[in-house]
């Protein structure tokens, strides 16, 4: 079972709770508080109800097992579909390494009102009862979804390949850096920008061959200010922007693949890495800013982008196929203020393939084998993406 890897370094531990399921103790859960309000896990989730989960790579949603209901929730969403029916928890999830987190009082109330159990929350414990008159079968269902029949299947194949044959919308492909700006450079000299730009060619066509109008920001070794990427994406109506970069630290041994979305970022990490990207910005004739201090203002009314949830959920996507395809670690999308995504009006990422300041992955990267495997894997999560969540 694919797991999601994501950690916001601001989450802390609540206090334990002890979980009772009609006047049976079923064990103990530890929420996380996420600006300050409790989520639990759905790895915490199965474990007090003995359950399973089980997460569908083609519908991005993790199903799990609980006292023999059948739940499903999907990232960012604050609805949860229990035995077939969605209930409102009041909050989204969360994206966590562990699995979901998940809304702590919205889900066990959306679970009592689902199962006819009444329920009282307590600073100490989770207490399910089930109400008088309420049949076992009301609560206790196994809902396991029957096979296709061999018209259904048939049906399905067709609507695939019509799918495949149709015009799937406009994506622009950022290659990062360019001309004077080199972007980082690796231990044995390679320059960012010179493994950018064939990775986003190599990109332009996998999606082509896919049904993508597929365009780039650069196609030479040029330099292009921040603001003009993201206005040729606008220009163009594109239906997603995908920037493409290396990776940089001052330790050697940092490595990983990492997908980042427009966001306030919640890690020290994040701001790092954000801030050694926006370093372009100094490089233009006519700069915005004197100094990256000075971008937090600029970022200040990014909180609620609008494109912000799919954008998470495609750089979760993407992160996963490209970490599996190339076999480096998926160090978990996250939020950060890159300038570059900003003002865009569609979903946008920006990809770091690999740590260039690693000697090792500076190697990787640098062969065009690598190159193609990277825009490949990119290619395959952007189609999965628009296959499940964008239509």
């Amino acid at each position: 079972m694919k797991i999601f890897l994501i950690f916001f370094a601001s989450y802390v531990f609540g206090s334990t709770l002890v979980v009772i399921y009609d006047g049976v103790s079923k064990g103990t859960v530890e929420p996380i508080i996420v600006n300050n309000f409790r989520y639990i896990g759905t790895d915490q989730i199965v474990r007090i109800g003995d359950g399973k989960r089980y997460y569908a790579t083609k519908k991005f949603k993790e199903s799990v097992r609980l006292w023999g209901s059948r739940v499903v929730f999907s990232p960012e969403n604050p609805y949860v579909v229990i035995d077939g029916t969605p209930y409102n928890m009041g909050l989204p999830t969360k994206l966590d390494r562990k699995g979901l987190l998940v809304p702590l009082e919205g889900f066990f109330k959306s679970f009592a009102a689902a199962t006819g159990h009444s329920i009282e929350l307590t600073d100490s414990s989770i207490e399910l009862s089930i109400t008088e008159g309420t049949s076992e079968s009301a609560y206790n269902k196994i809902d396991e979804s029957p096979s296709e029949s061999p018209k259904s299947q048939l049906l399905e194949r067709k609507r695939k390949s019509e799918e495949e044959t149709k015009y799937k919308g406009v994506i622009v492909i950022d290659a990062g850096h360019g001309g004077k700006d080199p972007g980082a450079i690796g231990p044995s000299g390679i320059r960012e920008k010179d493994i950018t730009l064939p990775i986003a060619k190599y990109l332009r066509d996998e999606l082509k061959l896919l049904g993508f109008d597929a365009k780039l920001t650069r196609y030479s070794d040029v330099f292009i200010p921040l603001s003009k990427r993201t206005e040729i994406a606008n220009k163009l109506n594109a239906d997603m922007f995908i920037s493409i970069h290396c990776n940089a630290s001052k330790k050697s041994s940092s490595n990983g693949t990492q997908v980042f979305y427009l966001s306030p970022a919640r890690t020290d990490e994040a701001r790092a890495t954000a801030a050694l990207e926006n370093q372009s910005l100094l490089l233009e004739d006519e700069p915005i800013i004197d100094n990256i201090d000075e971008l937090q203002y600029i970022m200040a009314d990014i909180a609620q982008s609008a494109h912000q949830r799919e954008s998470s959920i495609l750089a979760y996507i993407v992160e996963q196929n490209l970490a599996d395809s190339i076999g480096t670690i998926a160090r978990g999308p996250a939020g950060a203020g890159f300038y570059v995504l900003y003002g865009t009006y569609m979903p946008a990422i920006l990809v770091e393939t690999a740590f260039i300041s690693n000697p090792d992955e500076e190697k990787m990267i640098a062969l065009p084998k690598n190159q193609k495997k990277i825009a490949k894997a990119i290619a395959a999560g952007i189609a999965q993406f628009v296959e499940n969540i964008k239509q």
